[in-house]
């Protein structure tokens, strides 16, 4: 150990011990590398007060070790008053209570026949942290992490979001669930029944030990990248603060090159809003009233995507696509967007014979609806999954996460000028597109995709002509779009300004004095956009410090050159330096005909041929370019 831990464990624990005779103090694992995390419990066994470290191994049962925590009032506000005094503590955190989103679903209909799996076919994987699957996917499931004992499963959550990911566009139809059928399951049972929740985790963050022990081995075995983690802790974000199961979620994803999806959480009953109406007026005056519905710990991780819950389309008195009564909705942290997407979850208002609108399977596998922002989560979770499969080679996580963003859309129901400045706290950058679309695009349209490193002292500059088709006049037409989606250092000791390189993008036009002038703007910026150049505006509208950003505009004739550049470069907080291997991102442009006329693939894929640069599609470029 450490000396100077050795001495704070020290000061800490001789402190306790007069407090009280019966307190088990503990190191946690220090999840950004500043600040120390020491655990206190407080057990009921008349024991002498002890130490230990919280070792990273298997929350194997432990039922006959299991020590009650003392219920006395007094002692809990004696060990308050003591740590509130103490002049090293910080912060003061209660231990995470781990929950199932609350979801809800009902039989319709008899057993289902379930497809056989046929070895050789090829499926993309999902990995679904949860309580387990029920044997009726047998031949879907690849692998099992089998923490779980049987009596102590609770397999009814994670077979219906297996059953989505499985069977969800044959039992709901493309416009609900628009990737094929077929999806190879990594079942990482992990969450217990609540009854027996304190027989497998007795310390507090031990369950993300255990999940980080199980991603480790699981995608070692498998391959699998993409986790679905339809789990909440009972609690809801705050503005101001990043929780530690958040950090340990950014931690994992990024040592491990997985990503979480994340569902936004759920409100409680007495919570859930009135249904979305028609008219945006009401819908807006909704929002203003209802209360304790931003979304839930830890949907706020900055390196992983959440997702919140919408209508089904073509239910009776149900407007398709709005955000569902029960969704859960940003703001979260300070810093960037969240949630980051959303999609079909269920209506909170079942109707008629439709139900919730969403169909699955149960554990006997018999058609069941239902709803939840658990059952949103794992067809973004697929769709990101499938891409992964269908690129050749090792693509980033920042590369998946672009493409998935970069592809999403509003609907057509929070389209309404006065849902502007509300939207992206409801459903993030919208419904991602199916895969297919996503990696094979259009001919009126062309994206490039940057998958680098910046490091420092340095920028990434691309330059390139307009598409000629779109030039009128010596002027250009047409629309782009910019995604960036980048892995900068977090530094948790600031608070707030935890993010500590800001990675920004700009494509730019070259100007009549041969400078440069950038032509986007964010994808959110509110009707009135005056001073911007406050950085409290730029963090609140221009994505300024997230790790994503996206941008846009369509030109009705802009500017008097065809000569444009994207670029990326960098800006660091007071005393912040780069990392010595830089920051990973991924930016993605896309030029396109709004009327769908002209052919811009092909015209600037000949473009930039003459010009001698690669044109490589992107279903193989990361089998034939380096991994950066």
């Amino acid at each position: 150990m450490p000396e100077s831990k050795y001495r704070l464990f020290k000061t800490f624990f001789d402190g306790i011990v007069e407090l009280n005779n019966n307190t088990r103090v503990f190191f946690l694992e220090d999840t950004d590398k500043t600040m120390p995390l020491i655990g206190i419990r407080l057990e009921k066994e008349p024991i002498s007060a002890k130490g230990q470290f919280l070792p990273m191994q298997s929350s194997a049962k432990k039922a006959d070790s299991i020590k009650q925590i003392d219920q006395d009032l007094n002692k809990h506000k004696d060990l308050i008053s003591f740590l509130d005094k103490h002049p090293l503590v910080k912060k003061i955190h209660l231990p995470p209570i781990i929950s199932r989103s609350k979801a809800t679903s009902h039989k319709v209909g008899s057993k289902h026949s379930i497809p056989e799996f046929i070895n050789g076919d090829n499926f993309p994987k999902i990995a679904v942290v949860d309580g387990g699957i029920s044997d009726i996917f047998k031949d879907w499931i690849e692998g099992r992490w089998g923490l779980l004992s049987t009596t102590d499963k609770d397999e009814a959550h994670g077979t219906f979001i297996a059953g989505i990911a499985i069977l969800g566009n044959s039992l709901n139809g493309a416009p609900i669930c628009s990737e094929q059928d077929g999806c190879r399951i990594i079942d990482l049972d992990i969450l217990p029944k609540e009854s027996v929740f304190a027989n497998y985790y007795t310390e507090p963050l031990q369950f993300f030990n255990e999940l980080e022990r199980a991603v480790i081995s699981l995608k070692n075995d498998t391959g699998v990248r993409v986790f679905n983690f339809s789990l909440n802790i009972q609690e809801h974000v705050s503005s101001g603060g990043y929780s530690l199961p958040a950090r340990k979620l950014d931690k994992i994803a990024v040592n491990n090159d997985v990503i979480f999806i994340i569902s936004a959480g759920n409100t409680l009953p007495h919570d859930i809003r009135t249904e979305w109406p028609i008219d945006p007026s009401s819908a807006l005056a909704i929002l203003a009233s209802s209360k304790n519905d931003i979304i839930r710990t830890p949907a706020e991780s900055a390196r992983n995507i959440s997702v919140s819950a919408l209508n089904p389309p073509n239910l009776e008195g149900i407007v398709p696509y709005a955000l569902s009564n029960y969704s859960c909705r940003g703001p979260g942290t300070r810093v960037g967007l969240k949630p980051d997407l959303a999609h079909v979850g269920g209506s909170g208002s079942k109707t008629g014979g439709n139900g919730h609108g969403l169909l699955s399977i149960n554990i006997k596998g018999e058609i069941v609806d239902g709803c939840g922002t658990s059952y949103a989560a794992p067809n973004v979770a697929k769709t990101i999954a499938s891409i992964d499969h269908k690129i050749e080679g090792d693509v980033s996580r920042e590369t998946l996460m672009a493409l998935t963003i970069h592809h999403s859309q509003l609907p057509e129901s929070l389209k309404d000028k006065n849902f502007r400045d509300v939207v992206k706290h409801l459903i993030g950058f919208g419904i991602p597109k199916n895969s297919d679309d996503i990696i094979q695009g259009e001919s009126n349209s062309i994206s490039f995709v940057f998958a680098n490193r910046i490091r420092n002292k340095k920028k990434m500059s691309f330059s390139f002509s307009w598409p000629a088709s779109l030039v009128k006049s010596g002027k250009c037409f047409g629309y782009a779009k910019l995604t960036l989606v980048s892995t900068p250092p977090f530094n948790h000791r600031f608070g707030a300004e935890f993010v500590r390189v800001n990675i920004n993008a700009y494509l730019r036009q070259e100007q009549k004095d041969g400078s440069y002038k950038g032509q986007l703007e964010p994808i959110y910026l509110p009707i009135s956009s005056e001073n911007q150049q406050f950085e409290k505006n730029q963090i609140a509208h221009s994505f300024k410090w997230s790790p994503v950003k996206v941008y846009e505009k369509s030109f009705n004739g802009v500017g008097d050159s065809t000569n444009w550049k994207l670029e990326v470069d960098y800006l660091t907080r007071n005393n912040e330096t780069m990392p010595l291997n830089g920051v990973p991102f991924t930016a993605i442009l896309t030029i396109s005909d709004p009327s769908g006329e002209k052919p811009i693939f092909n015209e600037m894929k000949q473009h930039l041929q003459a010009l001698g640069v690669q044109v490589v599609d992107i279903k193989t470029a990361a089998r034939v370019t380096t991994r950066v």
